[in-house]
């Protein structure tokens, strides 16, 4: 009886050291708003950002954050090119960004559900840039997209709730902004996001 007792009890407690540290480990996806600042909301409009990344907690206190960001926004061009009197407007385009970021948590005691991760970042940014061509000896239009390649850097905070639910066992919500060293339309791209999304360990 002690004997079983015994291996029961190792059971429980690999059971749950494999599960803290499977939990280092984290998927997570987002939805919310993507929001162009200054002079760059004036060719970018505000659309809807999705997202999904990697967290890896590094320490308790310490995390690396992965993440990849997509936002299919409005665009409205306000410099014409040198070879066109035209202007390209009520169109779509695309941001597409990758990121890493660094992070500190912050626990609420006394039942640390609650956390709060300010972080920093850098990643690689990839902004369309749409053109109407048009062949005027041809009769023809068409459009093409000119794609934007930088780098941005990045500050935000995140929020997160552990709610002990095996659909969703933790909630947060994340705001940001980031700034990106590109011209684009004779302005340079900063955006404020707000996102709400969902993790899971494993």
């Amino acid at each position: 009886m002690k004997e079983k007792c015994m291996i029961l009890l190792l059971f429980v407690l690999s059971v749950k050291l494999f599960a803290q540290d499977s939990s280092k480990v984290h998927f997570s996806s987002s939805i919310g708003l993507f929001k162009p600042l200054s002079t760059f909301a004036n060719s970018y409009e505000p659309s809807l950002a999705l997202g999904s990344g990697l967290e890896y907690n590094i320490t308790k206190k310490i995390v690396l954050i992965g993440e990849i960001g997509f936002n299919a926004v409005k665009y409205n061009q306000q410099v014409r090119d040198k070879n066109s009197i035209f202007l390209f407007q009520n169109t779509n385009s695309s941001v597409i960004s990758v990121g890493l970021n660094v992070g500190r948590i912050i626990k609420f005691r006394p039942t640390n559900a609650f956390s709060l991760s300010p972080y920093l970042g850098l990643g690689y940014i990839n902004i369309g840039e749409p053109r109407l061509m048009v062949d005027l000896a041809s009769q023809i239009t068409k459009q093409e997209v000119t794609r934007m390649q930088g780098l941005f850097t990045k500050v935000g905070a995140r929020i997160g709730l552990k709610t002990n639910l095996k659909a969703v066992p933790n909630i947060f919500l994340n705001i940001s902004y980031w700034s990106s060293n590109l011209k684009i339309q004779e302005s340079k791209p900063q955006v404020l996001s707000l996102v709400i999304g969902t993790k899971v360990g494993f």
